[in-house]
């Protein structure tokens, strides 16, 4: 809200009705200017008012209703105002020195003002929502991690349920990362894709297990086939908790690599906080891009 002229001011205003404006056309065009409604000037006819008496009346009814909006705009308007409108039939001088003693008396445009005061009030709903919005990121993150470890000591459910709740789970972690994705889908030759996510200008499919030993050249053949098929902007992220077979990393590492490797450490750093998962990212795609290396290990940028 607004914030109320003193009495003093609403009296300069007064004072400046007549001292700014001869002309009755240009006295309108100013109260319309500042967004009094023609229909609240009629009531006070120019056969039963002068423009001092015309502007108190107004004031008064405006300040009775509460409106200290448009008191603040009516205020602004000779806030603005650098001399009288009607400068060869009034005292130019003399108007002049009271639109400087009303600036005096109200410090700053009250329009401007109240812009900025919003301005402010804005920033700081802003500021505190995106405080709110990290701490519930930071708590679900502390929640998908609580519920990685489980999965890590769980001993009632099968390696195909635990592969299953590590995909689920990773995709939460894209979600919350901020990354496009899609989930669990069939292609039209009905092949299991696990999902997918875009990073920069590739799109990536995904595989996810949870399997008791790494995982093994078979299983990688089988997701490069799926990757092989698909456009030349398409890679492959396999993760894999208990991390991969050494034969099949240098399998498919070197030459035109196009799979991307997690494992389970890699994610807990991811989880615990310690490395964001887009810095995860950019440091996998580089060392792929640059030394055709498909199994970079997070903890060499883990803090």
């Amino acid at each position: 809200m607004a914030k109320k002229l003193s009495f003093e001011a609403k009296e300069k205003i007064v004072e400046l009705a007549g001292a700014c404006f001869w002309y009755w056309n240009g006295y309108y065009s100013f109260l319309d200017s500042c967004g009094v409604p023609q229909s609240f000037q009629r009531k006070y006819p120019r056969e039963a008012y002068n423009k001092y008496t015309m502007m108190r009346a107004i004031l008064e009814d405006l300040d009775r209703a509460g409106n200290v909006e448009l008191i603040g705009a009516i205020a602004s308007g000779f806030y603005r105002l650098k001399g009288p409108i009607d400068r060869d039939q009034l005292d130019e001088k003399k108007a002049k020195r009271l639109l400087a003693e009303f600036r005096e008396t109200i410090g700053d445009d009250p329009i401007e003002a109240e812009i900025k005061k919003r301005d402010q009030e804005r920033a700081k709903v802003a500021y505190e929502q995106s405080i709110a919005d990290r701490r519930a990121q930071i708590k679900r993150m502390e929640d998908l991690n609580a519920e990685f470890l489980c999965l890590t000591t769980a001993k009632d459910i099968t390696p195909q349920q635990r592969g299953f709740r590590l995909e689920t789970l990773f995709f939460q972690l894209l979600h919350l990362s901020e990354f496009e994705h899609t989930k669990p889908f069939r292609t039209q030759g009905k092949e299991q894709i696990d999902g997918h996510f875009r990073y920069e200008k590739f799109d990536y499919l995904v595989e996810a297990k949870w399997t008791q030993e790494p995982t093994k050249q078979p299983d990688l053949s089988i997701f490069d086939g799926k990757i092989r098929g698909k456009a030349q902007s398409t890679r492959g992220f396999f993760v894999s908790a208990n991390g991969f077979d050494g034969t099949a990393v240098q399998k498919y590492s070197g030459d035109s690599p196009r799979i991307i490797l997690m494992t389970g450490e890699d994610i807990a750093l991811v989880l615990s906080g310690r490395v964001l998962f887009v810095d995860a990212m950019k440091a996998k795609v580089d060392a792929i891009v640059r030394l055709g290396n498909i199994l970079y290990p997070v903890r060499q940028i883990a803090t």
